[in-house]
């Protein structure tokens, strides 16, 4: 083989192997779908509350979501859809936390009118106990 065919050959091999490249990097879809999906789950986990119950998690979740819209942005499309899923995670999580919170408030009230009919029933019964019969 000549010197003039070796490097024909090896600049073909380069040529083929920056191809691959750049249809590899070009292949891998913007992370749209993924920030969508975190949005509307942080816009869901906000209406329902989670300020109120979960705001560190709301917090992280935003943060993680504009981390990823950046990362998109500037093309770096796996550590957005990684960012991206992230802040969902952390949306579905203060969603739970605010459901937690509002059970546990709703348990709360149950608890204290159930306490309040046990003291007034309590009350009566003493009184029923005291009060002489009439004759």
């Amino acid at each position: 083989m000549s010197v003039h065919q070796r490097s024909m050959r090896g600049g073909f091999l380069i040529a083929a192997a920056i191809s691959v490249f750049a249809v590899g990097c070009a292949s891998t879809p913007p992370a749209t779908a993924e920030i969508s999906r975190a949005r509307t789950l942080i816009e869901q986990a906000e209406k329902a509350g989670a300020q109120r119950y979960a705001a560190v998690e709301l917090d992280q979740a935003r943060n993680k979501l504009h981390l990823a819209e950046a990362a998109n942005k500037d093309g770096k499309r796996d550590e957005a859809r990684d960012r991206a899923n992230e802040a969902a995670a952390d949306a579905e999580l203060a969603q739970a936390r605010t459901s937690s919170g509002e059970a546990q408030k709703a348990a709360d009230e149950v608890q204290k009118s159930t306490d309040t009919l046990r003291q007034e029933t309590e009350r009566r019964q003493d009184q029923a106990t005291t009060s002489p019969s009439p004759n």
